[in-house]
């Protein structure tokens, strides 16, 4: 009888030490997985914000009474977009972007537009 009450506590012990072993993993996988997602949200706001960017300074772009280089900053619902728009040749135009998130994230992208054949012809992001 005296060996099993040396036996209960130790075992209560490690019950209570797996125990707070699996609440430590769960909430670690909880808040990577909530990390994640966050991420993801700001990553898709800044292509969105990107490809409003690209839109709206093709119209630019292809405007033959805008005087180049031109800077513009557009305020959106998502952000706020810089643009920056420089005649490389007679028919490309190169348009750098940069994309601000509400949370002050940003994305940058230069984009090669032919005027001519009214299509981008690179777009390279960094």
């Amino acid at each position: 009888m005296n060996n099993e009450k040396g036996l209960i506590y130790p075992l209560v012990i490690t019950l209570c030490l797996v125990i707070l072993i699996f609440f430590g993993y769960l909430t670690g996988k909880v808040s990577s997985e909530r990390q994640f997602v966050y991420m993801q949200e700001e990553q898709l706001k800044q292509t969105r914000l990107l490809q409003q960017g690209v839109e709206r300074a093709i119209i630019y772009a292809k405007d033959a009474s805008v005087f180049l280089p031109m800077e513009k900053n557009l305020i959106l619902n998502q952000g706020i977009v810089n643009l920056v728009i420089e005649q490389t040749t007679e028919e490309e135009r190169l348009i750098m972007i940069e994309a601000f998130t509400d949370k002050q994230h940003t994305k940058k992208v230069k984009v090669y537009y032919n005027v001519t054949q009214n299509s981008v012809t690179k777009w390279v992001e960094g």
